[in-house]
């Protein structure tokens, strides 16, 4: 079923949604799903983290705003992120409430995500909900409030050209053309890394032209919105977005600790190396994935006005991490330690009961 509306769209990467797109991504990070798994005793898809489990494959990655902890320059300012239940979004408006802004999310549910039940910052989020393809204008600009700055964290996947086309680009069209009503003077918006848009031409199934059009449809609503002032529009464009605690394939998804790991391996000169002189999709593969955090982060930091941000086009990983100073991703240091860690305790263990049956 298509649902269009943020609430129900979490921002992944698209072309890893079938075996006959993105081919590499889906080996590099979808195949090694199982494994991953059987290293998280105690740490199940459900999300509960367990730092006493038997075995985990890397140490938890908290929500991390980066040098945004403890700003509170939101003070005083509204912020409206469209597709504020979803995977992105819900964590924009956390990090927004975190800086003093007051937050209002535009989404289908119109609810908090599941993740955050409970969160003391949920109550402080305006949460309305808005069909933004069938709602008119009156009710999807009551809904969208009367911000200082939007975000928004609309995308659909799939294999139908019509649905890429409305889900990516004349929802985010409608609620940009809000935007141009309220007189909004800054528009943070989540796209695609350039370097996936360019492999629509050669490598990647004609229907999904439907998906690169409807951002291109989007970046210039957003710009129309402002009145072509690019000096007030963020373009957040991410390649593969992992986060959260449990793995997906329908949106492709890995959890923090797993995607923190392959994030430091892609990260490494070599590998950065061969894929630049890779084509295509093969380039894309090497290309280290981004957490949901920081790519939450760089869109706060675009609605609260900041110069790393603001006005600016934030490609890949590397410039969506820099906009908010995120530190290195550090998964694949820690697996390395844990097993050396646990591979100590087992020799040392071992080498007891040995001792006791002599």
């Amino acid at each position: 079923a298509f649902h269009p509306v943020p609430s129900q769209l979490p921002v992944v990467l698209p072309v890893t949604f079938t075996t006959t797109m993105k081919i590499p991504t889906s080996i590099l990070l979808l195949s090694l799903i199982p494994i991953a798994q059987a290293f998280q005793v105690g740490h199940h898809a459900v999300g509960s983290r367990n730092p006493s489990s038997a075995l985990r494959m890397t140490a938890a990655r908290p929500i991390s705003a980066g040098n945004l902890a403890g700003d509170a320059s939101g003070k005083g300012l509204k912020v409206t992120v469209v597709g504020g239940s979803g995977f992105v979004g819900s964590r924009v408006c956390k990090i927004l409430v975190d800086c003093g802004a007051e937050v209002t999310s535009v989404s289908k549910s119109g609810q908090a995500p599941q993740w955050a039940a409970g969160q003391e910052w949920t109550g402080s989020v305006d949460w309305k909900a808005a069909d933004l393809l069938s709602a008119d204008e009156a009710s999807l600009d009551a809904a969208m409030g009367s911000p200082d700055a939007v975000v928004s964290t609309v995308g659909v996947v799939g294999t139908d050209l019509d649905v890429l086309l409305k889900g990516n680009g004349d929802t985010n069209a409608a609620a940009f053309a809000s935007c141009k009503r309220k007189g909004v003077s800054r528009i943070a918006f989540v796209s695609v890394a350039e370097e996936v848009a360019a492999c629509q031409e050669n490598w990647l199934p004609e229907f999904f032209s439907g998906y690169f059009d409807g951002k291109v449809i989007a970046e210039a609503a957003a710009l129309e919105a402002l009145g072509g002032d690019t000096g007030q529009l963020c373009l957040v464009k991410p390649t593969f977005i992992y986060g959260g605690e449990s793995f997906g394939l329908l949106p492709p998804r890995v959890t923090y600790d797993y995607g923190s790991g392959i994030e430091q391996l892609l990260s490494f000169g070599l590998i950065k190396a061969i894929a630049d002189i890779t084509p295509g999709l093969i380039k894309v593969a090497l290309r280290p994935p981004v957490s949901v955090d920081s790519v939450a982060s760089a869109c706060a930091a675009a609605a609260l006005g900041k110069e790393a941000a603001n006005g600016k086009v934030l490609d890949g990983t590397k410039a969506v991490n820099t906009a908010t100073d995120q530190p290195d991703a550090t998964g694949l240091s820690e697996a390395f330690e844990w097993t050396k860690d646990n591979t100590i305790k087992f020799y040392n263990w071992a080498k007891e009961k040995i001792e006791e049956s002599k």
